[in-house]
């Protein structure tokens, strides 16, 4: 029997599109309702929506359009019109499963649409800090652990995103962990990159506010400028004050420093970046498994990574996991990390367990599990 899933998802991400895109092949019809202020629908979930495969992939009615003015209306009335639509969405579509992805908003919007109990099923799904970090705050912890005593399944792409789930209270069905954006290509993983001592090019995430701390990472970078003469710096996915700061180390000191914005590259060209790279520095108050840093270390860069993206859960010896975010620390971790990648093995090492524990084909297999509970 065709299988019906109300999805709540952000509009504008590639990550949305990228789940969804797994199941293509699947008899299933899946319902799309926004959960973020979207001002764009990303392409790739236009393609979905627009093309003709086995599952059926329908946005809510205006859904186009309403993302962000409901957004701003809900702020007020803590999430009662979209929580409505998606109830009404629920008694019409009569889906097998809701599955909100990510908490904050659609986990938040999905748990006061079902508080009474429909025959559908609750997916709920943490997506990087959902958890993690909001937990400490007081407002959310409470609608967390509401959110996660409606929810019939939980997911996630950290092992202690599910220890901290269970600790608010949790008691479903916990979802195999692997990563929520799908997995990687056998092209891209079979992809000839060039040894580590052929690279010239240190790569930054870029991004500064909320919890990013890119502009840490780029001042750890001037402190050890003597140390980086003979390197390129691209740092990438920036925002405007990254964007001032770089200039400015670039002028002081005389370094070959790149700045692409944030969305200025593509995922192809962000896999060209770290195929290029000898290390890659990602630095974060908060997430769940950092894209960036699968990314890196599937072209076979050394990544210099903060613990809070459960790095230790893919890498050991391999990488260099920042503990603390301060210059003096992170331009240790920097000069760690180009010491690492003087071992071409460790390179080699980090394509393998990419290519074991995220390959696209064994990824998507166990997300097609999802829906046949």
């Amino acid at each position: 029997m065709r299988k019906r899933i109300l999805v709540i998802c952000m509009f504008d991400s590639i990550h949305s599109a990228r789940w969804l895109s797994q199941f293509q092949d699947q008899d299933i019809e899946f319902l799309l309702f926004p959960s973020s202020p979207h001002r764009r629908i990303h392409k790739n979930l236009n393609s979905l929506v627009a093309g003709n495969s086995a599952a059926t992939y329908k946005l809510y009615p205006l859904s186009r359009f309403f993302g962000l003015p409901l957004w701003f209306a809900d702020k007020l009335v803590d999430n009662w019109f979209r929580s409505s639509l998606v109830k009404r969405a629920i008694k019409t579509f009569k889906p097998d499963f809701v599955h909100a992805m990510e908490l904050q908003n659609a986990g938040y919007i999905a748990a006061k649409a079902m508080t009474s109990k429909p025959n559908s099923k609750l997916i709920a799904t943490n997506w990087g800090s959902d958890i993690f970090w909001f937990q400490q705050f007081p407002k959310h912890r409470d609608k967390l652990m509401h959110l996660l005593s409606v929810a019939d399944y939980y997911s996630c792409e950290c092992n202690r995103d599910v220890a901290l789930a269970k600790s608010l209270g949790f008691q479903g069905h916990v979802m195999p962990v692997i990563p929520n954006a799908g997995g990687f290509s056998k092209e891209v993983l079979d992809q000839k990159v060039p040894l580590l001592q052929d690279r010239r090019v240190i790569a930054i995430k870029g991004y500064h506010g909320w919890v990013g701390r890119a502009k840490v990472a780029l001042e750890a970078v001037e402190a050890i400028a003597s140390d980086l003469k003979a390197y390129r710096l691209v740092v990438y996915s920036a925002n405007r004050g990254t964007i001032k700061l770089a200039n400015q180390i670039a002028r002081r000191t005389g370094l070959d420093i790149t700045v692409f914005g944030k969305g200025k590259l593509s995922h192809n060209q962000v896999l060209e970046l770290f195929a290029s790279a000898k290390i890659y520095v990602g630095l974060s108050l908060s997430d769940g498994i950092s894209t960036s840093l699968l990314e890196s270390m599937a072209m076979g860069a050394i990544p210099v990574q903060t613990a809070t993206a459960c790095c230790d859960e893919w890498f050991t010896d391999s990488g260099v996991k920042v503990t603390e975010i301060n210059v003096p620390k992170v331009q240790e971790a920097i000069l760690a990390g180009l010491k690492l990648a003087e071992n071409q093995s460790l390179s080699d090492k980090n394509r393998q367990i990419i290519r074991t524990k995220a390959n696209a084909e064994d990824v998507a297999k166990i997300a097609q599990g999802f829906y046949n509970l």
